[in-house]
């Protein structure tokens, strides 16, 4: 017995802030993406190069503040809908309890258990409301509170991500000197950040880095290509 309190235990380290891994990865992608087609289509617009800085701060700063309130009402409605999901649920299980309890014993014996193990089961869980309620909130309608990100911090994390993937091709428009280098310094250096933003996006979910990665920057210079040439158009009359 003290030999296998000896033995190492295996530990699992797991990811944490899963919930605002998505959010980052969608905020900088759409930043990245939103603001190189913005900047192309304006500046091909136009060759007076302060203009095309202030409007691309500005679409940078209109976009982030637009996400982070629209982060705050997406997870403020899920968590709304959560509660609206749990009063249901809690209504039904004090006027129908042995139907709820059908609906978990169900559940436990498509996962294996015998009728007699999944009956023993739900009779335990049942025995506190507050856990039978999860229970049914987690297998029947997926959901659980845990899950549930904060609704400030998922705006702030959307918000700050659209900035930092915004600010990427518009750094060569503030930094270099001419139009003509601000287009290649962005034309250069956009592509390389579309693509790692599209592998990290590809890595977190488990899919194929590269496919995620070419995926993104086709996106985003298909994007870039359109709105440069309806501004090189727009610039023709």
């Amino acid at each position: 017995m003290n030999e296998l309190k000896q033995l190492p235990r295996e530990i699992h380290k797991h990811i944490r802030a899963r919930t605002y891994i998505g959010s980052s990865s969608l905020g900088v992608s759409d930043g990245l993406v939103t603001n190189l087609a913005f900047l192309s289509g304006f500046a091909a617009a136009t060759s007076n190069l302060a203009v095309i800085r202030i409007a691309g701060v500005a679409s940078m700063l209109a976009g982030s503040i637009s996400m982070f309130f629209a982060g705050i009402i997406a997870g403020r409605s899920e968590y709304e809908l959560y509660q609206a999901d749990a009063k249901r649920e809690a209504g039904e299980i004090e006027e129908e309890p042995e139907e709820e309890k059908d609906e978990l014993r169900e559940f436990y014996i498509s996962k294996g258990l015998t009728r007699e193990q999944a009956s023993s089961v739900v009779e335990q869980i049942a025995s506190n409301k507050a856990k039978f309620l999860e229970d049914i909130l987690m297998h029947e309608l997926h959901v659980h509170r845990a899950k549930i990100p904060n609704p400030i911090k998922a705006g702030a994390v959307i918000g700050l991500s659209f900035l930092a993937g915004a600010l990427i091709p518009l750094g060569p428009f503030l930094l270099l000197p001419t139009k003509v280098d601000s287009l290649i310094g962005a034309s250069l250096l956009s592509p390389v950040f579309l693509f790692s933003v599209g592998a990290w996006r590809g890595h977190v979910v488990g899919r194929r880095f590269w496919k995620t990665g070419l995926e993104t920057l086709g996106i985003g210079l298909a994007a870039a290509l359109i709105l440069y040439l309806i501004g090189l158009s727009y610039g023709f009359f």
